[in-house]
């Protein structure tokens, strides 16, 4: 790890909030590096809850203020995701500086509705990009090839796994009895499988945005669990692992993976694009899960070591780093009409569409506090009418039983003498 001691890095993303696999990215490599002995910093122009609070557990500093006096020259390396690069930062690339970092450029999504993992500052990552990195081969082939002719020092950081995944390895078992099921968006099915499996005597938890679980994954969680239905980051995690992974989610998917689907579900970024057409039932879905168990174990055990080797973030990471600095980027002053385009185009981000963003999460937000409440009171309500007919059924019981007609005939004898002794 000596090649980062002492070197200084800036990390950018638009916003650091939630747990979306790009902010995940950003946050396991800014700990990377920063074990790796290098100073690390992250540049985004909004910071909330809970994404804010794992990065200041890790004590990297998240810098919001959008005038903050960045000097570009105390900097190494440079890694910018959605092409965000701070204010001060691009009026100083409009000078000629004595010494410059190196600049890599995130791209992290395939789809031609995520314009901002997208080249969209003209020419940007041409005139300055040290290396340019792809979460797939999708992406480059849906996105990244559309823009440039020649993709500048073509890099893959295929959602590398941190380490301590790797030092976890998943045990074998007959049949799995505890399923982890990871989405921020799952499809009916996957949710109608859990009173089915729940026959069968498996657990199933649901960890995403819309449950009751919204929280970081960790080794420690995955390793509690017998099998894993999920998508993206959540592949490399288990590959790493040995644990079986179910590729499925709203885009579908192949399942679990396999000889003859690998590659294929690789190049797509493990999403389940590629396999629309295996779109399955809840019942399916299990039967599947169950049936493949095994062979899914000892395909994942037989390969452990050549994921290990090509989904760790030591060897992506290094390997990038290494081959910044054996080919040089020559950076030439940009001219002031570019330096106030990207600014014009920055200014928009940050007040308009980092706003407007910020306020859907807002909403959806309270949408789901809504629901919860309103599940929780629906729980109470359910509870208290339970308990209400519970005691009618002992109060029916008890008028009927014979103690209380006895007692009851005894009351009425009582009042009769107390009427005639009072007149």
């Amino acid at each position: 790890m000596r090649m980062y001691q002492g070197k200084r890095f800036l990390l950018t993303h638009i916003w650091l909030r939630g747990f979306s696999g790009a902010e995940i990215n950003i946050l396991e490599l800014a700990t990377y590096l920063k074990e790796a002995g290098a100073q690390v910093e992250v540049f985004t122009f909004l910071a909330k809850s809970p994404m804010l609070d794992e990065f200041q557990k890790n004590g990297i500093p998240v810098i919001d203020d959008s005038d903050y006096p960045f000097d570009i020259s105390q900097y190494d390396v440079v890694c910018s995701a959605q092409n965000i690069i701070p204010p001060a930062m691009i009026e100083a690339l409009g000078k000629s500086q004595e010494k410059l970092p190196k600049f890599i450029f995130f791209h992290m999504a395939a789809l031609p509705e995520h314009v901002l993992e997208q080249p969209y500052i003209y020419q940007l990552e041409k005139k300055i990009s040290s290396a340019t990195l792809a979460i797939s081969e999708e992406i480059v082939n849906k996105n990244l090839k559309r823009f440039f002719k020649d993709i500048p020092n073509l890099h893959y950081y295929p959602n590398p796994a941190p380490e301590s995944y790797a030092a976890m390895e998943h045990l074998n078992k007959q049949s799995p009895e505890r399923i982890l099921v990871i989405s921020n968006h799952p499809p009916q099915e996957v949710i109608d499988m859990e009173p089915l499996l729940a026959k069968k005597g498996i657990h199933v938890d649901y960890f995403g945005v819309w449950s009751d679980h919204y929280e970081l994954v960790t080794p420690e969680l995955l390793a509690s669990y017998d099998c894993v239905v999920g998508i993206g980051k959540n592949a490399q995690y288990c590959l790493v692992m040995g644990k079986p992974i179910y590729i499925y989610d709203h885009f579908k998917g192949p399942g679990y993976l396999t000889e003859t689907n690998f590659e294929a579900a690789a190049l797509n970024n493990f999403s389940g694009r590629g396999f629309e057409e295996q779109e399955k039932t809840a019942e399916e879905l299990v039967d599947d899960l169950l049936e493949h168990y095994r062979s899914a174990q000892a395909f994942q055990h037989n390969h452990l070591y050549d994921y290990r080797s090509r989904y760790t973030i030591s060897t992506i990471v290094d390997h990038i780093y290494k081959s910044i600095n054996i080919i040089p980027k020559a950076i030439a002053p940009l001219e002031q009409v570019d330096v106030e385009y990207i600014k014009a185009i920055t200014l928009f981000i940050r007040t308009r569409l980092v706003r407007l963003e910020n306020d859907v999460a807002n909403l959806w937000d309270a949408v789901r506090r809504y629901e919860r409440l309103d599940k929780e009171a629906t729980i109470k309500r359910e509870a208290l009418e339970q308990e209400l007919t519970a005691k009618t059924t002992e109060l029916d019981l008890i008028k009927a039983s014979r103690m209380f007609k006895f007692c009851h005939g005894l009351r009425k004898v009582k009042d009769f003498f107390f009427r005639n002794w009072a007149q």
